[in-house]
């Protein structure tokens, strides 16, 4: 038996929707994706992140958001949410909106075992299409590690961190470092 087709969706239609329903949802080429749930690890982690961000921004022209704010990404026409991200000078929200954001500098997901895959691959493809973005990090909710894709002259360069005496050097070196053991204040992993 074959499966019906989803009807396509426009882009207002999306935000439309979108802005009423009580679970938020990603929207690519016309289809909307139910966002899953997090766990405890994935809000610490998340909040922690965005803590942090803050906390080393303060005073300069960057400012951190949360996971309220929508991106978009206009090259390939993806609208998705992230656990954190940053901003720098003046904020640039799509025209007709208060709440899609189209110039982050900075952004951060927490991995999750459902989108793993997708964040480190199809997402992070089209977030590299964003002109002001310069820095992504992905977080590990199950073990201690966090990855740092870094924009240096045109070349998007992967570090990785993996002990809890590590800093993540940000690519605003006037803002310092994120320690990772302030990434994972509080979490609890699983005994394997």
């Amino acid at each position: 038996m074959a499966s019906e087709a989803k009807p396509f969706i426009t882009p207002e239609e999306y935000l439309r929707l979108d802005r009423a329903a009580e679970v938020r949802s990603e929207y690519y080429a016309g289809q909307m994706y139910a966002m899953s749930g997090g766990s405890p690890n994935h809000s610490k982690i998340s909040v922690n992140v965005t803590g942090e961000l803050r906390n080393l921004l303060r005073g300069g022209s960057c400012s951190t958001f949360n996971t309220d704010l929508r991106i978009h990404t206009p090259a390939t026409g993806l609208y998705t949410y992230a656990d954190c991200v940053v901003v720098c000078g003046e904020l640039q929200l799509l025209e007709g909106t208060n709440d899609t954001l189209l110039n982050p500098a900075l952004i951060v997901e927490v991995l999750s075992p459902s989108t793993e895959n997708y964040d480190r691959g199809g997402k992070f493809v089209s977030y590299r299409s964003i002109p002001s973005l310069r820095e992504y990090i992905v977080v590990s909710q199950d073990k201690i590690l966090v990855e740092q894709y870094l924009l240096v002259n045109k070349h998007w360069t992967l570090t990785e961190y993996k002990s809890m005496d590590e800093s993540v050097e940000l690519f605003d070196a006037a803002a310092g470092s994120l320690p990772v053991s302030e990434i994972y204040y509080g979490v609890q992993f699983a005994e394997i």
